[in-house]
């Protein structure tokens, strides 16, 4: 190799491999997610700091689910959870009457995708693929992040009945067991 293409070669590999070594932009604080989180609390705060609980109640349950390979998923159940009639099959419940099948609708939430960690910024964001709500089908839900410990705090602004909300959402990683 000629001294020019020598002293190219080296700048390029001084150049590229300090690059080479660092992690993906979003790796940096992407571990601290991975596992399953249950859903502690979840408040809406108005803008006059008023906290109320309109879609969930106050004391929901749910289940936050983060994987290594960039997949995710999420179910909460309000309280009190919608009651229908038993019923041993799909097929039967199927059949419930209207009323009731709004009821269930209204009282579950589930939506799942991929999600990516912007650590900079301190945001996760949910590349939601399918959701209950067809409307969040591919769209990006970025939350604002905080991880204390085993909780985690997720927060974000909605806009709704006319004002904008800001919800937070607290969760508490589960033990392998």
């Amino acid at each position: 190799m000629s001294a020019p293409h020598w002293c190219l070669f080296s700048l390029l590999v001084a150049l590229l491999v300090p690059v080479a070594g660092q992690p993906r932009p979003d790796a940096a604080g992407k571990e601290q997610f991975v596992g399953a989180w249950r859903l502690i609390s979840i408040e809406t705060i108005r803008p006059n700091g008023e906290v109320i609980f309109p879609f969930y109640g106050q004391h929901p349950e749910g289940i936050l689910m983060y994987d290594g390979s960039g997949w995710m998923s999420v179910q909460i159940v309000s309280d009190p959870p919608a009651t229908v009639p038993a019923s041993p099959s799909r097929e039967e419940l199927m059949k419930a009457n209207a009323a009731e099948k709004a009821k269930a609708f209204d009282s579950y939430y589930a939506y799942y995708g991929t999600w990516t960690v912007d650590a900079a910024q301190k945001t996760v964001t949910h590349h939601i693929r399918q959701s209950l709500d067809p409307g969040e089908r591919g769209e990006d839900g970025v939350r604002h992040y905080v991880v204390d410990g085993d909780r985690l705090i997720l927060t974000a602004k909605f806009p709704e009945m006319g004002e904008e909300h800001r919800r937070k959402l607290v969760w508490q990683r589960l033990s392998q067991q």
